[in-house]
């Protein structure tokens, strides 16, 4: 697989590394192996997070006989010094390290959240406490939101910056990647996949490793076969085909910017609906899943639970793509309500 300088930390990987999220809903023991199988392939970049539940630990169990050959992330929510300093000792227990190669404030997507990370008490201080003392090594950064990264990148404080990007997810494109690759910070792609909404996982990941503004793309990975065939794309041609490029432009046309990226910030919802499912119902579980049996069942309890909507729009404040969540809910849940009708015609 291709390789890369990560920015100016002179952290030296391949360019496809791994996204700790999807091991969360698979076994341990199955989480362990896909870990495992990424390092034999030859994959040395593992991002992870707190909010990951228990990411980290089977990222730290799977790697702990191979720690210095590989580079971990991990992230931090907490916006006090105090409290980050607490995330960042369970972090590297979980891991079972002294040090975190890479570490990282976690969605930091409003300038309001930044000014209380850089003030007094803020979390800001913790991180350069915790590098003087050897905990981390390379400071880093996540939000859903470019423009806010691009104010913060040019403050020059950190390292490495990781954002959406994919090939309905451009806006990095207009200021954040160029100013990164001038200033040498490196950047970080999540989300390649859009969330698991797009038509060819490997046309997407050839796209986004394409472009050379992004170093690294870090693709949730729960399945040995899924390592080995994104290992597969890595290692190829990254030019894209006619077909490829047809089939990006149908997702353009199908998916405009109206769509679910499974980040789950807009959760939990106060009267308790499932509002990522309901989004992602039709377009990704019906496509993928087909129906199984209690497919009607559970998209009926689904459609009963946004029927409670009391309108308050606490999702929708949260959502980093401001979706209009509210009016998004009816819509899908008229069309669920048509699809689970025609299915029970048909049986």
């Amino acid at each position: 697989m291709r390789e890369t300088f990560l920015g100016r930390t002179g952290l030296r990987v391949k360019r496809l590394g791994f996204g700790g999220i999807p091991i969360q809903r698979v076994t341990e023991e199955e989480a362990i192996e896909v870990v495992r199988r990424c390092h034999e392939l030859g994959i040395d970049y593992y991002d992870t997070a707190r909010g990951y539940t228990v990411s980290e630990e089977r990222i730290g169990k799977a790697l702990e006989g191979v720690r210095d050959d590989v580079v971990l992330a991990t992230k931090s929510g907490r916006r006090t010094s105090e409290e980050l300093l607490d995330e960042l000792d369970v972090s590297l227990r979980n891991l079972r390290t002294d040090w975190i190669d890479v570490y990282q404030l976690h969605n930091v997507s409003s300038m309001e959240a930044w000014e209380q990370v850089k003030g007094p008490g803020g979390a800001l201080e913790a991180l350069l406490q915790a590098r003087d003392d050897g905990k981390i090594w390379h400071l880093g950064i996540t939000s859903h939101d470019p423009a806010i990264l691009t104010e913060i990148v040019r403050e020059s404080i950190f390292e490495t910056v990781m954002i959406p990007y994919n090939y309905l997810t451009l806006k990095p494109e207009e200021a954040l990647l160029p100013l990164c690759q001038e200033m040498n910070v490196g950047t970080i792609s999540m989300k390649p996949f859009g969330g698991g909404v797009f038509s060819n996982a490997n046309t997407a990941l050839k796209f986004v490793l394409g472009e050379e503004r992004v170093d690294i793309a870090i693709p949730g990975m729960m399945s040995v076969a899924e390592v080995e065939e994104n290992v597969g794309v890595a290692s190829g041609g990254l030019e894209l085909s006619e077909a490829e490029l047809e089939l990006i432009e149908g997702d353009k046309e199908e998916l405009g910017s109206q769509f679910c990226r499974a980040c789950g910030y807009c959760q939990p919802c106060p009267q308790g609906i499932p509002i990522t499912f309901l989004l992602r119902a039709e377009g990704q579980f019906l496509k993928r899943m087909g129906w199984r049996p209690g497919t009607e069942e559970r998209f009926e309890d689904a459609i009963q639970r946004a029927e409670i909507c009391l309108e308050c729009g606490e999702c929708e404040g949260r959502c980093p793509y401001h979706l209009p969540i509210r009016q998004l809910l009816k819509e899908t849940s008229a069309s669920l309500g048509r699809l689970v009708d025609e299915r029970r015609a048909l049986t």
